[in-house]
């Protein structure tokens, strides 16, 4: 999934749930900084102070970066949950079951931790930060964050079945563009991107974003030769129901006020899910936030806002610093509300996060990817 529903929507069914514009916004933004950290290390303040802060993506989303996009700790536990599924005997159990699958036992233990924990300090950061790998289960299903042959896909099909020719070439030619980079990088790149596209992939990389578009039907050739058919638009409105689902449990084991959803904001949802079938996300987060301000859902005319960097930002906040360019991790000033900022108590949140994925519910599945 990508900025549209990991902010845009998100947002949205925050509202729908009874959250507040304030707690909505940073439910959302929480959920869409998970794309954004891509920064980690200590920071060693001038009062003497320390804090050590980790990082939930990678600056490059880029397939062929495969040694940097191998990292357990940020492709399993953030964006692709394991579904602990063993469905054949053509290949390892233990890699099988890292396979992400939507709504995974995994999952659902994830987001039971997410609700009795809901009570921190950072409890709207940690319930973001939940919200965007809960989701994306449903987006990258039948895929692993590891590099691995369980990723590699064949054909790829358009909605009526034929073969997707356009996206097969633009696919070959990515992978071994490269794209700015001095000619030993080129040459690097190619050997590389073949080895990742068509030995052991990472993830989705072999599909590119086809996963990642709400509007999108089609089809790809798995690893086993079998045909694998997806209705992200079906998929998108079920995932947007066990987050409704999700954010109601939350409210109920905290002792907030439950609201019954309306069945015409659900309806709205699958209308723009299905119709908005730019293939620019911001494009496509623009029409969410328009649609949001005109008072579309029942909740009536809201907005929010979010940036990653610059004025306005958690980062600013934190640190009046304006882009992440300028990160300094050493003599940083203290701010006076540097610990109940929300950069900070975000990063707190994916620190718990992390920790409580790989440390508590995994091992209960015999998986120890600490």
């Amino acid at each position: 999934m990508q900025i549209d529903f990991h902010l845009g929507v998100t947002y949205i069914l925050a509202r729908m749930s009874g959250f507040s514009p304030f707690e909505a916004n940073t439910i959302a933004s929480a959920s869409q900084f998970v794309d954004d950290a891509v920064n980690q290390g200590t920071i060693l303040f001038q009062n003497r102070s320390a804090y050590q802060f980790i990082c939930s993506a990678h600056r490059m989303l880029d397939y062929r970066n495969f040694k940097e996009l191998a990292t357990h700790h940020v492709w399993i536990p953030f964006h692709f949950i394991p579904g602990n599924e063993v469905r054949n005997n053509l290949v390892d159990p233990s890699v099988q079951r890292l396979i992400c699958r939507p709504n995974s036992d995994i999952a659902q233990d994830i987001v039971k931790s997410c609700v009795q924990n809901f009570h921190r300090p950072y409890g709207y950061h940690l319930l973001g930060v939940t919200t965007h790998a809960y989701a994306d289960t449903w987006a990258h299903q039948g895929f692993a964050g590891i590099t691995h042959e369980v990723n590699r896909v064949g054909d790829i099909f358009d909605d009526a079945g034929s073969v997707d020719t356009e996206m097969l070439d633009y696919r070959d030619q990515y992978f071994k563009k490269g794209r700015y980079r001095p000619l030993w990088r080129k040459l690097f790149d190619t050997i590389a991107a073949s080895f990742v596209s068509e030995t052991s992939p990472i993830g989705h990389g072999p599909v590119l974003s086809y996963p990642d578009l709400p509007y999108l039907q089609w089809a790809y050739q798995d690893w086993q030769g079998q045909t694998v058919k997806r209705d992200n638009p079906k998929d998108y409105m079920e995932a947007i129901e066990h987050v409704l689902d999700f954010y109601a449990r939350a409210r109920e084991h905290n002792q907030l006020t439950t609201i019954k959803r309306q069945q015409t904001d659900l309806k709205r949802l699958e209308e723009l899910i299905r119709g908005l079938d730019h293939e620019e996300p911001e494009e496509r987060l623009a029409r969410w936030k328009t649609e949001t301000a005109r008072g579309a859902f029942s909740f009536g005319q809201d907005t929010w806002s979010y940036s990653a960097e610059g004025v306005g930002s958690w980062l600013e906040e934190a640190f009046d610093w304006d882009n992440n360019d300028e990160f300094e991790l050493i003599n940083v000033p203290f701010k006076n509300n540097f610990l109940t900022s929300n950069w900070k108590r975000m990063h707190d949140a994916l620190l718990f996060y992390r920790f409580s994925v790989l440390h508590e519910v995994l091992p209960k599945y015999d998986i120890c990817v600490s």
